[in-house]
């Protein structure tokens, strides 16, 4: 099987298609349905493409798709719950209204580490 050429976009555009994706996420998660594990892993390759500090960036399109895990980037309901001094269902809220950036594996919330911190610092 050949490789597919990858698709040199813009850190701008990686972002705004990655908020996209994000937002689709979130209706399906209305619809209690979850987009494709492929569709998961374009959305995180669009959310590193626009933090990225070069003006474009190069999206495989053969990329192998990894099980999401608990990592140092994403965290729990009640890891965040603790940080930020309140219950599993308000965190759920803020991630269904998308206040804190997440995804969701298998019916669980997984909340972006970083996404707590600047929550955290605006609260502050």
């Amino acid at each position: 099987m050949s490789a597919r050429p990858g698709v040199s976009i813009t850190a701008d555009d990686a972002a705004f298609l990655s908020a996209a994706l994000r937002q689709l996420t979130r209706i399906l998660d209305t619809r209690y349905q979850r987009p494709t594990p492929r569709v998961l892993e374009l959305e995180a390759q669009l959310s590193a493409a626009a933090r990225s500090v070069s003006g474009t960036t190069e999206l495989s399109a053969a990329v192998p798709v990894p099980r999401w895990r608990v990592t140092d980037d994403a965290l729990d309901v009640a890891t965040v719950a603790e940080q930020l001094g309140c219950s599993h269902e308000n965190v759920r809220a803020l991630c269904r209204r998308g206040t804190l950036p997440a995804r969701r594996q298998s019916g669980r919330w997984l909340i972006d580490a970083q996404a707590v911190a600047d929550y955290l610092e605006r609260k502050a």
